[in-house]
């Protein structure tokens, strides 16, 4: 009897355990006890949950993966040089992956890759902590071109390891991070971001707002199949929907008060200010609502961002997919027909690649800049290129 009690105590005690670690608790993320965590989405949502995954707006920001990177720093495209005999050398240290900055043959200063921004498709730039400060390395990796270059805006005649990655950057860059702004000795100012509030990428609660009451419901009620108490987006107006875009898509407005703090159904006007002129020539980096909104195709219809994406999946290269969503549209257009029999894609011609007027890459001492080409979100016809 002894040992089926024993049996029996372990048996429940096993349930229990398995019970409480597996149901959502409140306090366990950063952002605060309304927040349930993109981990709690996964047992309802595990197809959604996997595909989403592997998108770029998940994988912007990241603690750098070391085997990944490892793997496009080759002998011949490790080092980037600048002028006067220095140069920025890639290299693992202590299993981290260093910058290190070399002069007459001579190290420097050498920094670790500790995060990493971008998903990779196009770029990485990648950052260091410096006490609780964030700084930006020197080098960034174009995947296009296969190769590492001087960060965007960096000095061309010297390596630099002391632009400060703040606040503002991490809010279309991550989740969630609380940010402290303070003086320093000498008044000068600083951000300071405590590194273990971050929640890296944008989660599915940056997107449809916080769970914790959603998921206790339906923990409580998994018969209820109805979605209670969560932000579904079909469900908002289409400004509402675009504002909730806009908040990392339409450029560096004067920022009202933090977005970190929007959630979807708010007003974008609540959160950023725009200079005025500020959407007449949009740039193709960050300022994609600007330029969509200058389209026909969305001056003539309703059309929101998740009209052409779906942001929980990653097929940015599907050309196909894209077609078909123009011509959901376009059935009736002799022309749109005419192309897709050919087997044209509509967004080659319509949302050309253009050079980003405020990012470019010096790369140092080859003396010439790298453009940074991205697909415009300004659907209109465009002359055909010479």
């Amino acid at each position: 009897m002894k040992i089926i009690t024993a049996i029996l105590f372990l048996l429940g005690f096993s349930i229990c355990m398995f019970t409480c670690t597996n149901r959502y608790t409140a306090g366990n993320d950063s952002r605060g006890a309304q927040y349930a965590g993109a981990a709690s989405c996964v047992s309802c949502h595990q197809e959604i949950a996997g595909s989403y995954a592997h998108s770029n707006h998940f994988k912007t920001s990241s603690k750098t993966d070391v085997e990944s990177v490892r793997k496009i720093i080759t002998t011949l495209n490790d080092t980037v040089r600048f002028p006067g005999n220095q140069l920025v050398l890639l290299a693992t240290a202590d299993k981290r992956l260093m910058q290190t900055y070399m002069r007459d043959g001579k190290p420097v200063t050498a920094q670790p890759m500790d995060l990493a921004f971008g998903s990779g498709e196009k770029a990485w730039t990648f950052g260091y902590w410096k006490d609780a400060q964030l700084f930006q390395l020197p080098l960034t990796y174009l995947s296009e071109l296969k190769r590492w270059t001087n960060s965007p805006g960096f000095p061309a005649d010297h390596p630099s390891y002391a632009r400060p990655i703040v606040g503002r950057c991490m809010e279309c860059h991550s989740s969630y991070a609380v940010v402290e702004n303070s003086l320093e000795q000498g008044m000068s100012y600083a951000q300071k971001i405590d590194a273990g509030s971050i929640i890296y990428g944008i989660d599915c609660e940056r997107c449809h707002g916080p769970a914790a009451q959603h998921v206790a419901f339906h923990q409580d009620h998994p018969q209820d199949k109805h979605p209670r108490f969560i932000t579904a987006i079909k469900s908002l107006g289409r400004q509402q929907q675009l504002d909730l875009c806009a908040t990392c898509h339409s450029g560096d407005p004067v920022t009202l008060k933090s977005i970190f703090a929007f959630v979807p159904g708010d007003s974008l006007s609540n959160y950023y200010m725009y200079y005025p002129g500020a959407a007449a020539n949009p740039d193709a980096h960050g300022m994609q609502m600007q330029s969509l909104m200058q389209s026909q195709c969305f001056l003539q219809s309703n059309l929101t961002c998740t009209s052409c994406h779906d942001t929980h999946k990653n097929e940015g290269s599907i050309q196909e997919v894209f077609v078909q969503r123009c011509m959901s549209c376009h059935l009736k257009s002799d022309h749109a027909v005419t192309m897709r029999s050919a087997k044209n894609d509509c967004v080659s011609c319509h949302m050309p690649l253009e050079a980003s007027k405020s990012l470019d890459f010096n790369n140092s001492a080859e003396r010439n800049n790298t453009s940074y080409r991205l697909r415009t979100h300004r659907i209109a016809v465009y002359p055909d290129p010479k």
